[in-house]
């Protein structure tokens, strides 16, 4: 692909692909990653059909108005035009190109988290049933809302790890590999059992490539 060489080329080539990649940045912010994230056709493709089918609306919708932002004093499309009305231009294209996008990408992460529960309310029973899950992983999914609790790793040796995971503890998300930081490391019984706080323990780093399993214990006598 060539690189745009002149103005007219650059303002096309922002008008066409700037709304999309500003909606996919913010929707991935929201939501997280998805899993169709990960090829480069797909946000390609994503980013130009949003930002055609954004910038076809504001021709039905505004277009005029967007025309007449270009026009010089002889009522003709020009740079004149522009730079006349540069300032406006500028709040337009902030509007159009960034915000209404960011708007868009909030508004749908909305609809796919929170319309089930808002379709629970009878005045909101119009929302449109959405059973797309945005979570990519049952791991995201078990330590997104996750509360302080034991944790119990069953490695693929046959041996346990275990610790307390609380506020200072973290866990990797989608689509970097599975790892978790434990902030308090215990000592684990042969049967899995959590034995004793290790002395001085200041945190412990797994990473799950050997990990069978994992359970989130809610509380330990």
């Amino acid at each position: 692909m060539d690189i745009p060489s002149t103005a007219v080329q650059l303002v096309a080539a922002l008008l066409l692909v700037l709304p999309g990649v500003v909606y996919q940045v913010a929707r991935s912010r929201l939501r997280g990653p998805n899993p169709d994230d990960a090829s480069a056709t797909n946000r390609v493709l994503r980013a130009l059909g949003f930002s055609a089918g954004l910038n076809a609306t504001y021709l039905l919708l505004l277009g005029p108005q967007l025309l007449d932002l270009a026009r010089d004093s002889a009522g003709q499309l020009s740079w004149e035009g522009i730079s006349v009305n540069a300032r406006y231009v500028g709040w337009v294209a902030l509007l159009l190109l960034i915000i209404v996008p960011i708007s868009a990408a909030g508004l749908g992460t909305l609809m796919t988290v929170f319309g089930p529960r808002l379709r629970t309310f009878s005045w909101l029973a119009w929302v449109p049933r959405i059973s797309y899950n945005p979570t990519p992983r049952a791991w995201d999914y078990a330590f997104r809302d996750a509360p302080a609790c034991y944790v119990r790793l069953l490695m693929t040796d046959g041996s346990w790890l275990g610790g307390w995971y609380g506020s200072k503890s973290f866990v990797s998300s989608y689509p970097e590999p599975r790892e978790i930081f434990i902030e308090k490391a215990w000592s684990m019984t042969t049967d899995g059992t959590f034995d004793t706080e290790q002395p001085q323990t200041i945190g412990m780093f797994v990473r799950c490539d050997d990990v069978r399993s994992i359970e989130l214990v809610a509380s330990q006598e």
